[in-house]
């Protein structure tokens, strides 16, 4: 981690030099220096990294991660408080003196311990010095990789759909950890036959640290997705109730992943315990014991490890480049005969084997196989039989493949276990945080390259080798590919056990109520800890933790605290912010990162004394307060270093008068700012400004009512732009000309773009004159009354060629209209779009009696809502319309006789809810005492129906 650490340090300091030349005039060379000198060092740092078992080693790698912080800190200072008095800046230049004689010390004692020069350039993992070679890709998503276990999933769907007064209510799959039960049980759940039989699919994981409520919300909001919000306010009563009641009413299937103990079970079985209940269970548990303790008739499948041939089968699939036992029979016969031997030592667990595969994957040449060879004869005993020696084998390949990662990429997987188990993370936050922190490194860009493309360049790697899992965006032209990302809970005990043992970050948990103690004096809280990760409740907080938080004993050495609330956020409540943590936030005044989501901020006072605490923390790179309940910050314009800014607060707010004044104007290093999304007040002088962020590459929530649109095409460096544009014609018409301009600029960067349009009281005659920048527009709203709705889309298609739409610079992915009055059939243009993929018609945007839906149209649909249309008489569906529709949302249609009979042919149709329609129309489609209605059949295809 030291090499990792002063590879950042050694990053930030030449960005500085080049990105303020004003501040730091004068200290130029003094710096050079000091980067210079902390590039010697890092030559040595991989052979210091693998001697860490030696208590003077650790000590000096230790000292070594606190110079270099230093180093950077000591830079930084000069950017927020600038001074030109030439008395200052000698005191400057002796500061940085200092540490140059530091360095020199430590170089010493580098010396003292025969600590060896390494030379980057001879490690695979780089492609020059200090660079990292990329092997994957990251646009897609790699070929799945199962092996060894087909039939038992055939036989466990067999065993579920099995109608017989034999069948089993429970299956279990039980064995240790590694040995592939989670993904055993996501075959089964995503199996055809599955969704073909069970009207409601809900899958929750419960690992050690479950919560009844929060287990029993997630289970219903897969079964009742429309009652989400609803869900969330019930008690446990009435979760239990709903839960037995919707079992009952439909047939469905529940999967609890990782069930620990029987104590959860116990907990929570009032809710699924019931004669009646048509639905069943899939656990999957480490403690067999479990399974039996739940139902000791249900069906128990405890997977074997696989063997040998199935092992070397595994690895081959994931390890070896294609092509190889093909056109490269030599070379591949030497791969397998090193591979059949080193996954013996995988003892047949899957993941072990997968994550040997993560590590060779990277290695692609024979040479680097034998040297991976060799250090598995040390690293690795051989697998010796059942139980505690699989578990030790598998942890050791775990740790060899974080030993085996470049430097780069060692803080950026430990960052991982700072968010909760099972949790899935948003990777546009990820890679901010990573940035913000220094984790993600500028001699890492390629050309024409953002930092936020470096760091998926890292999260593709960490892909590649197997350690994290994550979700991949269906949009063809999103700016960023993987939407999410989480951890095995093995992979997950791996990044906490050595972000532990590195001093990476320091966890306090203030759930665990009366059991938690501190003392903040005590030896474990390391004076290298630079990261703080907070979680809390709305329990009060001990004496020992406002002791905490209120004395400033080592409060300045962090860089960077995160808040976890507990709980599930909802318009009506959220976790309230602990004062002893929010009055004192101001003592951490070098934090980097502050992040707090998702929280309540009570009382006037308090939450002044808060603001002005965030207001002191002028080193900030990432502050986020999105979903607080806050009002904003005026001291935003002293945080000069900002690169990731969230006030998407969650208040309805007017723009209070600082707002209104220049300030972002001074945050010239910002790159991504997420503005609120409540509805505000328009300032009545001035505009919010833009000017001075030339460098910002994601803007969220702008309003051309308070943003100033004529600052837009100054911003030709986003690449993410999300807007609303309202009021009379005359202020639509130039905001979209400023949008425009941006847009079709050669110099613009703009990749993704999202539009909300209000028309006020006047019908769209001229929309379709509005904007001519169809082919980066993917999400798309329109509220207000349209006149024709082919103009809006110029470039529109209007031949149909081989049964395709012809080629169009159309983009539109999400497509909403409001109130548009249209009297046409909208769906002969709407259909053609070759991108659409949701499609809203709401409240009067069709007022005529008659759709159709043609067999060649929308082909990339997987989503349609149609809502109050009052005079929707008929509407036809052709066979081949909409192939890939997966949900379909009808509400208050009031005249619409019947469904299609085009229905039968959405073969791909998942989830159909009909809500608030007459009671003739549904009554066609119920089944009363065992009759199925007259128009049943058009539905019994569709795995979720909900008629509410």
């Amino acid at each position: 981690m030291a090499e990792a650490v002063v590879s950042k340090v050694v990053a930030r300091l030449t960005d500085l030099l080049v990105e303020e030349p004003v501040a730091l005039d004068g200290l130029k060379d003094e710096i050079q220096q000091v980067v210079s000198k902390l590039k010697l060092m890092k030559t040595f740092l991989r052979d210091a990294d693998s001697r860490m078992s030696e208590d003077q080693v650790r000590t000096l790698v230790a000292d070594i991660r606190a110079l270099a912080y230093d180093s950077e800190h000591v830079v930084e200072s000069f950017i927020v408080k600038p001074s030109s008095s030439t008395r200052n800046r000698r005191k400057q230049a002796i500061k940085i003196k200092d540490i140059e004689n530091k360095i020199s010390l430590l170089s010493d004692r580098i010396h003292d311990n025969n600590i060896k020069s390494t030379s980057e350039s001879s490690n695979s993992s780089s492609e020059a010095p200090g660079k990292l070679k990329r092997f994957h890709s990251f646009t897609t998503a790699e070929p799945e990789i199962f092996v060894g276990f087909h039939g038992a999933v055939d036989q466990l769907v067999g065993h579920l759909v099995n109608e017989s007064d034999d069948c089993y209510p429970l299956i279990s799959i039980c064995g240790m950890g590694g040995l592939g039960k989670t993904t055993i049980a996501q075959k089964i759940y995503n199996h055809p036959t599955i969704k073909a039989t069970f009207a409601g699919l809900a899958w929750v994981s419960i690992s050690q640290k479950w919560q009844k409520k929060l287990v029993l919300q997630r289970i219903l909001v897969c079964l009742i997705h429309e009652k989400r919000e609803e869900i969330l306010t019930w008690d446990d009563d009435k979760l239990v109730e709903n839960l037995l009641e919707i079992q009952q009413r439909k047939k469905c299937l529940i999967v609890l992943d990782d069930i620990w103990t029987t104590d959860a079970w116990d907990s929570m079985k009032s809710a699924f315990t019931t004669e009646t209940s048509v639905s069943k269970l899939i656990l999957t548990s480490r403690n067999v014991d479990v399974a039996v303790h739940v139902n000791p008739a249900g069906f128990i499948y405890q997977p074997e490890c696989l063997n040998a041939e199935q092992s070397w089968e595994l690895l081959k699939l994931k390890a070896v480049p294609r092509g190889y036992h093909r056109d490269s029979k030599d070379i591949f016969t030497e791969m397998e005969k090193m591979g059949r031997e080193m996954v013996k030592k995988c003892a047949g667990l899957p993941l072990a084997i997968v994550i040997l595969g993560g590590i060779l994957v990277t290695k692609p040449s024979v040479m680097e196989w034998e040297k991976v060879y060799a250090d598995s004869l040390w690293s690795l005993e051989k697998g010796k039989g059942l139980g505690e020696d699989q578990q030790r084998e598998l942890f050791h390949v775990l740790l060899w493949s974080y030993n085996d990662l470049p430097p780069q990429l060692k803080p950026c997987f430990l960052y991982l276990g700072k968010f909760g188990e099972d949790e899935q993370i948003e990777t546009e936050t990820l890679y901010q945080l990573w940035i913000a922190e220094g984790m993600v490194l500028s001699t890492d860009k390629r050309e024409g390259e953002t930092m936020m493309q470096v760091a998926e360049s890292y999260m593709g790697e960490l892909v590649r080798r197997s350690m994290v899992q994550v979700t991949y965006q269906d949009m063809e032209n999103s700016r960023t590919k993987i939407t999410s990302s989480s951890l095995h809970d093995l992979m997950r005990d791996l990044s906490l056990s050595q972000a532990k043992e590195e001093d990476f970050s320091e966890v306090i948990n203030l759930r665990e109520g009366k059991d938690f103690h501190l003392n903040p004096s005590a030896d474990f809280r390391s004076a290298e800890t630079r990261q703080l990760v907070v979680y809390y409740d709305e329990e009060d907080i001990s004496k020992q933790m406002k002791s905490y938080f209120v004395k400033k004993c080592k409060q300045q050495q962090y860089r960077s605290m995160l808040l976890f609330s507990e709980g599930v956020f909802t318009y009506c409540w959220c976790p309230r912010l602990p004062k002893v943590v929010g009055s004192h936030v101001g003592n951490f005044r070098f934090l980097r990162v502050f992040s707090m989501e998702n929280a309540r901020v009570e009382g006037a006072l308090y939450r002044r004394s808060f603001v002005r605490a965030l207001g002191s923390l002028v080193y900030l790179r990432y502050l986020s307060v999105r979903n607080v309940w806050l009002a904003l910050i005026p001291s935003i314009k002293n945080m000069v270093l900002l690169q990731t800014l969230k006030l998407d607060l969650r208040l309805p707010i007017s723009i209070p008068s600082w707002l209104s004044r220049n300030i972002l104007g001074k945050l010239g290093h910002l790159r991504h700012l997420y503005l609120p999304p409540s509805e505000w007040t328009a300032p009545k002088k001035q505009k919010l400004r833009f000017d001075g962020l030339g460098k910002l590459e994601t803007l969220e929530n702008f309003r051309n009512m308070w943003c100033e649109a004529q600052d837009l095409p100054k911003l030709i460096n986003l690449q993410k732009l999300t807007l609303e544009v309202a009021g009379v014609y005359d202020d639509v018409k130039e905001a979209l000309k400023n949008l425009s301009a941006l847009a079709l600029s050669s110099s613009s960067n703009l990749a993704y773009l999202g539009l909300s349009l209000v028309l006020y009281n006047q019908p769209g005659e001229k929309a379709g004159e509005l904007w001519d920048f169809n082919f980066i527009l993917q999400k798309l709203s329109i509220t207000g009354q349209l006149v024709e709705l082919a103009q809006l889309f110029e470039n529109q298609p209007r031949n149909i060629i081989n049964n395709h739409v012809e080629e169009s610079s159309i983009r539109i992915t999400s497509l909403t209209l409001r109130s548009s009055l249209l009297a046409d059939d909208p769906m002969p243009v709407l259909e053609k779009i070759p991108t659409l993929c949701n499609l809203d018609l709401f409240l009067d945007s069709f007022v005529g009696k008659e759709m159709v839906c043609s067999s060649i149209g929308f082909p990339k649909l997987t989503s349609l809502k149609l809502l109050h249309l009052p005079n929707l008489v008929k509407w036809n569906i052709e066979d081949g319309s909409m192939p890939l529709l997966t949900k379909l949302y009808i509400d208050c249609c009031w005249m619409l006789e019947e469904l299609p009979e085009g229905i039968i042919f959405l073969t791909s149709l998942q989830h159909f809810e009909l809500r608030d329609m007459p009671a003739d129309f549904i009554h066609k489609l119920c089944t009363v005492n065992g009759k199925q209605g007259q128009d049943f059949y058009k539905v019994a295809h569709v795995p979720d129906l909900s008629i509410i």
